[in-house]
C-alpha cells in the first residue's frame, strides 16, 4: 500500500512538472569576466548583466566610439596627413608604422582602427575629426554626456591605459547601440580583413580580424559564432580582456559587453553563453503606446534654441523571458511644453516593470521616441524669406495696378482718338467728292 501511495505521489509531481514552464536562471555563475552585459540594440533595454555599472578600463573597444564620431565628422573618401603627433603615439603598442607627413584616406584608417586596433590610425581620426588629440577627446566626453553614459570618462582615442579612462559594461553597450546608428559603421565594425594601398612613404599593407566569434563557425571551428553580425576586441595588461560583440538571429538584434575577462578564451566561452541564454529564452513582446504627434521649444540657457518635433508611437517591442509578459510592463512619457537641450534626451519613453525575474533584469529603461529639432535661426531665416516674398509680391501689386490701370486708359484714348480720326478723315474725302459733283 505504501509503495503505490509512493508511486502516486511520484507521479503527481511528474505530471506537475510537465505542466509548470521551467526556466533558465542567469549564467552567472559561469561567466569568467568581471563584469558584462546584453543589451537589445533596437531599444537599449538591458536583459542580462553582471556589475555592470562597476567600473573598468575599456582598453581598444574605446575605438568604437573614436570610429562613430570620425564617421559623424569624416567622409572616408577623403585624405589624410599624418601629424607628428598621430605618427609617434607609443610605438610600443598596436599600431601600423604610420609615418609623419605620409598620406592616406580616413576609410583605411576606419579599418585600421577597428580591424587591426591600430592606435595610430584610431590617433589620426581625432586628429583629423578636431585638429588635436585634446580636442577630440573633449568631444568624446560631450558624446558621453549626451548617451547618458554617467560611469564612463575618456582621456584618449586609442584606449590605451591612462587616469581617468574608464567605462562600464552598460555604458559600453550605450555607446554602441550609438554607433551603430551612425551610417556606414558597421562596413568596418563587421569587417574581416583590409589592405592599405601602397602610399607616398610606404608600401600596401595587409591585416585581418582579431576578434574569432564574427567570421563564424566555418572559418574557425573553435570561437567562430554564425549568429556574430560585427565586434571589437581590447586588452592592456590594467584592463585585461574585454569584447564587444552583435548578433542577430533575425528575430533579435543583441549587443554583447564582456569586461575584464582573465583570458583570451573566456571572452569568447562568455560571449557565447549570454548570447545563446537570450536568444534561447526572451520573446518580443509588444507593448501599446500612447505618443501623439507633440511640439515643444528647446532651450540654451535662457535663449530659445529652437522647435522640437516628437512623432507618434503606437507601440514598442520589448524582449521578455517566459515568466514575464505584457501586464508586468507599463509604458507612459510625459512630453513636456518645454526643455533645455541638454535635456532633450530626458524628452523619452519610461518602461517601468511591476513585477521581477531571476531569470531577466527588470531595471527601468527609456526608449528615445523620433524627434527632429529645427534650430530657431532656422524657423527666423524661413520666415523672412516668406515675409521678403510677400513684401516683393506687394510691391509689385503696388506698382502694377495703377501702372496697368494707366496702361489701359492710354491704350482706350488711342484707339478712340484713331477711331475718330479715320471717321473724320473719311467725312472730309465725302464731301471733297460731293464738291467735285456740284462743279460738273
Amino acid at each position: 500500500m505504501v509503495k503505490k501511495l509512493f508511486s502516486l505521489v511520484l507521479s503527481v509531481i511528474f505530471v506537475l512538472s510537465l505542466a509548470v514552464p521551467s526556466f533558465a536562471a542567469m549564467p552567472s555563475s559561469e561567466i569568467i569576466s568581471e563584469t558584462w552585459c546584453v543589451m537589445d540594440a533596437k531599444t537599449g533595454q538591458i536583459l542580462i548583466g553582471g556589475n555592470e555599472n562597476e567600473k573598468r578600463e575599456p582598453a581598444s573597444i574605446t575605438k568604437i566610439l573614436t570610429c562613430a564620431m570620425a564617421l559623424e565628422r569624416l567622409d572616408p573618401a577623403d585624405k589624410y596627413t599624418f601629424s607628428k603627433e598621430a605618427a609617434s603615439y607609443d610605438r610600443a603598442s598596436t599600431h601600423l608604422a604610420f609615418s609623419e607627413g605620409e598620406i592616406c584616406t580616413i576609410e583605411d584608417l576606419l579599418y585600421g582602427a577597428m580591424v587591426e586596433s591600430a592606435n595610430d590610425c584610431a590617433m589620426a581620426l581625432a586628429d583629423a575629426s578636431a585638429g588635436s588629440q585634446l580636442a577630440f577627446v573633449r568631444l568624446m566626453n560631450e558624446k558621453l554626456a549626451e548617451l547618458g553614459c554617467t560611469g564612463s570618462h575618456f582621456s584618449n582615442s586609442t584606449g590605451m591605459p591612462e587616469m581617468n579612462h574608464y567605462t562600464t559594461a552598460r555604458d559600453m553597450a550605450i555607446i554602441t547601440k550609438y554607433a551603430l546608428s551612425v551610417p556606414g559603421f558597421m562596413k568596418y565594425f563587421s569587417a574581416w580583413e583590409w589592405t592599405i594601398p601602397a602610399t607616398n612613404k610606404n608600401g600596401e599593407r595587409n591585416f585581418g580580424t582579431h576578434h574569432a566569434m564574427i567570421v563564424g563557425s566555418q572559418y574557425n571551428a573553435t570561437h567562430g559564432y554564425d549568429y556574430a553580425t560585427g565586434g571589437k576586441l581590447g586588452w592592456t595588461e590594467e584592463a585585461m580582456h574585454t569584447a564587444v560583440t552583435t548578433a542577430s538571429n533575425g528575430e533579435m538584434d543583441l549587443i554583447c559587453v564582456v569586461m575584464k575577462s582573465k583570458n583570451k578564451n573566456a571572452k569568447y566561452k562568455d560571449s557565447r553563453l549570454l548570447l545563446n541564454y537570450c536568444f534561447e529564452n526572451f520573446k518580443s513582446v509588444e507593448i501599446p503606446v500612447a505618443v501623439k504627434k507633440s511640439e515643444l521649444n528647446v532651450y540654451e540657457g535662457e535663449e530659445l534654441y529652437g522647435k522640437m518635433t516628437v512623432y507618434p508611437m503606437a507601440s514598442i517591442n520589448v524582449l521578455l523571458t517566459e515568466d514575464m509578459s505584457a501586464s508586468d510592463i507599463t509604458a507612459k512619457t510625459n512630453i513636456p511644453e518645454s526643455c533645455l537641450l541638454s535635456e532633450v534626451s530626458s524628452v523619452a519613453l519610461n518602461v517601468s516593470f511591476e513585477k521581477t525575474s531571476e531569470n531577466m533584469l527588470t531595471g527601468n529603461f527609456t526608449i528615445s521616441p523620433e524627434y527632429h529639432i529645427v534650430k530657431e535661426s532656422s524657423v527666423i531665416s524661413s520666415e523672412t524669406e516668406i515675409k521678403n516674398e510677400e513684401s516683393t509680391f506687394r510691391w509689385w501689386i503696388f506698382i502694377a495696378i495703377p501702372f496697368g490701370i494707366l496702361g489701359v486708359l492710354v491704350i482706350i484714348v488711342l484707339i478712340i482718338r484713331a477711331y475718330n480720326i479715320r471717321k473724320y478723315n473719311r467725312l472730309r474725302k465725302h464731301r471733297h467728292y460731293r464738291r467735285l459733283g456740284h462743279d460738273r
